[in-house]
């Protein structure tokens, strides 16, 4: 009889309880989504770097930061610049998105866009890390994604001769990257 009343009070107590447990916290998602270039030019460029967070939890979270470094690859990776931000709220059960632009000054841009005009393409990388704050939990989730440009895809953007003066800027460009390429 004790048995019958201890098995009947034990699944009483399972039920009860059964029905008030939360479900486990799991892992946010961080991706890359987009990178693109604008403002390219023979001073300046900007990376945009689109990054993707997945939240698939039912309570909203916060983005404490997102850090990550740009680079190019010339054979090795070389450093164009960094991008961070923080505060960012994130959606429950859904995905939150922000764009973080990296203005590359003169010499880096110089070299990567004549690479670009040289090589017919440029591969440009992002890593980081971003630290998402679910107030129970706290997760730090690298990420980090390549994406391959074309001279075609900045075709109308740089003139292919400088008004006036005849001179053919690609080649121009291509020439400057040899000497950045040889004095570094």
């Amino acid at each position: 009889m004790k048995v019958i009343l201890f098995s009947v009070l034990l699944l009483t107590l399972l039920l009860i309880t059964a029905g008030c447990s939360e479900p486990p916290v799991r892992d946010p998602v961080v991706t890359v989504s987009a990178i693109t270039l604008s403002d390219v030019s023979l001073q300046t460029m900007t990376v945009n770097t689109t990054v993707n967070i997945f939240n698939p939890n039912p309570v909203g979270a916060r983005l404490k930061r997102v850090a990550f470094n740009v680079t190019w690859s010339d054979g090795s990776p070389r450093y164009l610049g960094h991008g961070e931000t923080s505060g960012i709220d994130v959606n429950a059960s859904g995905n939150t998105t922000v764009t973080i632009p990296v203005a590359v000054g003169t010499l880096d841009a110089a070299e990567a866009v004549a690479s670009l005009l040289q090589k017919g393409s440029l591969t440009v990388s992002i890593n980081g890390t971003a630290t998402v704050d679910l107030t129970v939990a706290s997760f730090d989730k690298p990420f980090s994604q390549n994406r391959t440009f074309t001279s075609d895809e900045f075709g109308g953007l740089l003139p292919a001769t400088i008004p006036g003066t005849g001179i053919n800027l690609s080649e121009g460009i291509a020439q400057l990257g040899d000497l950045l390429g040889s004095a570094i």
